[in-house]
């Protein structure tokens, strides 16, 4: 055919002379091409657990912790970074980019005899990594749900697990409430004798050495330390012979020591893989440190578990070589709910496009030095250590609104503090006398935030009911999902009176199902006769 118009065909020796040479510049191309896309960067998320903002050497403090003094020169500091003021709530908000009251998961900690967790629809950041292609793994601690197995980190977009469950796990014997808590995958490990975060160490690092090296991978470390139980080898704590011992202070300092060792490690484990210069690290705390464990937030006001900066303002550092600035500090006010969509646009991670995320994506600010807009306003809570003693904040730049809560049986007293936090990052001249217009403003604005929290979600508690007892192993205790349902669905036949009368102390059921109560109890009011 090509001979009817006039083109005249090789003869079959130029033809094997000329397809090589054609192989060779369509090979030469894609190599080009491929040469020309930058290699998907991996992703390493190492969270302190307690960490007080006074207790990294580049605050100055009195602990030696140069794996992250090495962040924190050759990164991006992150000097107004908010976590939520305890655990559970930080994780939650860390994988799933919401905000942890709308998840019912913001006033307390997952304790042990709750059954609360994430939900088999919730859409993570392990997911969406994984979806792209990336190998996920976590190594150390959970503690967002470990009744169920919708619950665990498998479900939730995590190929490979090492760890724990829950929180408060004795260093030595893995325990909590006395049954056994450490394991792979859903099958219960034994490593007795062997320090928690000497194993979280070897597991990150085997991770990385493990990989499959032609794919990318998000490797997510929750230490455990410096959290109680206060445990740490006896040679790290001679350390710290020079720091009292009393409230726990050389126990937690070796604590923290022992943790930096470990972020050094894997530090240098990336160094020997040839992966630094491509890995994005990002290091922060799960809370402000605890005073009564022997943390310190010098000299920010307050601790864990209150809303004052002590509690939520904690050390950040975010850490990618030639893409990222190093030895900076970047004062944009950010929070652990805008980690997810600022990984994934840093990666070039698509999202799902029915994602929900109250998040936002910081990458543009950090990477390119563009100016912030104003941040949306910014909620805090916390019922522990007292139950009915709820500690709530709001951040509506410039001011920031913290609440105490103190709900007894019969009255409800609620003391108010008002601060322009940008110039006060303290908080020591307390101005709601001078502003009351502003406190009544800020107040309404946490009120209706808490309307959102569903009603059944997690409030302090610190033991379970009287009829609770522990498994003997929380990886055996699990029920599979065989054993249940896809999901829950409410089967009580709630009246719209009863629907209007719950709204302001939070939410009953969702929207969906609110409207189909209402038009059911129409239908069933139009049916009744005399």
């Amino acid at each position: 055919m090509l001979r009817r118009i006039g083109i005249p065909l090789p003869s079959p020796r130029l033809a094997r002379m000329v397809f090589p040479v054609t192989l060779l510049i369509a090979v030469a191309a894609n190599v080009a091409h491929a040469a020309a896309e930058p290699a998907p960067p991996n992703v390493v998320i190492l969270l302190a657990d307690d960490l007080g903002w006074a207790d990294v050497g580049y605050h100055d403090g009195e602990i030696k912790t140069p794996g992250i003094d090495r962040l924190a020169r050759e990164g991006l500091r992150l000097e107004r970074f908010y976590s939520a003021p305890i655990c559970s709530p930080t994780r939650a908000a860390l994988l799933t980019g919401r905000d942890p009251l709308k998840l019912g998961l913001a006033y307390d900690q997952l304790h042990p005899w709750y059954n609360a967790g994430l939900s088999p629809d919730a859409y993570t950041l392990a997911d969406a990594f994984q979806a792209a292609g990336y190998q996920t793994g976590l190594v150390g601690k959970w503690h967002l749900g470990h009744s169920q197995a919708h619950q665990l980190p498998n479900a939730h977009g995590f190929d490979h697990f090492h760890g724990h469950l829950h929180t408060n796990i004795d260093y030595w014997k893995h325990e909590r409430e006395g049954a056994h808590d450490l394991q792979e995958n859903g099958k219960s490990i034994s490593l007795p004798g062997e320090y928690l975060t000497h194993i979280q160490q070897r597991e990150a690092i085997r991770f990385i050495r493990e990989r499959d090296p032609k794919r990318p991978f998000l490797l997510y470390v929750p230490f455990t330390a410096p959290h109680s139980p206060m445990q740490a080898p006896e040679q790290a704590i001679n350390r710290y012979a020079h720091l009292s011992a009393k409230g726990y202070r050389r126990t937690y300092a070796a604590m923290v020591d022992e943790m930096d060792r470990a972020i050094t490690a894997i530090l240098e484990t990336l160094d020997r893989e040839g992966l630094a210069e491509n890995t994005l690290v990002l290091f922060f705390s799960d809370n402000g440190g605890f005073r009564a464990f022997g943390g310190r937030n010098t000299p920010l006001r307050g601790e864990k578990g209150q809303t004052f900066e002590g509690g939520i303002r904690v050390p950040a550092v975010l850490r990618w070589p030639g893409q990222l600035p190093a030895g900076k500090s970047v004062n944009a006010q950010t929070n652990v709910m805008d980690v997810f969509p600022t990984l994934a646009a840093a990666a070039s991670i698509p999202l799902d496009e029915s994602a929900i995320m109250d998040g936002h994506n910081m990458w543009p600010v950090f990477h390119a030095g563009e100016a912030p807009d104003k941040p949306p306003a910014l909620f805090f809570a916390s019922e522990i250590p007292v139950p009915g003693l709820i500690h709530l904040a709001v951040i509506d730049l410039p001011w920031k609104l913290v609440q105490i809560v103190h709900q007894g049986q019969t009255d409800t007293r609620v003391r108010n503090f008002l601060f322009r936090i940008l110039e006060d990052p303290n908080e020591e001249k307390d101005l709601a006398a001078e502003h009351p217009e502003v406190v009544e403003k800020l107040a309404g604005l946490i009120h209706r935030w808490r309307s959102q929290h569903p009603m059944a979600g997690t409030r302090g508690t610190l033991v379970p009911h009287p009829g609770w007892v522990a498994p003997l192993d929380w990886a055996d205790a699990v029920v599979p999902s065989t054993l249940l349902q896809p999901r829950w669905k409410n089967e009580l036949p709630f009246s719209k009176e009863l629907l209007d009368a719950t709204t302001d102390r939070g939410v009953l059921v969702d929207e969906a199902t609110r409207r189909e109560l209402e038009e059911n109890e129409k239908k069933r009011a139009e049916n009744w006769t005399d």
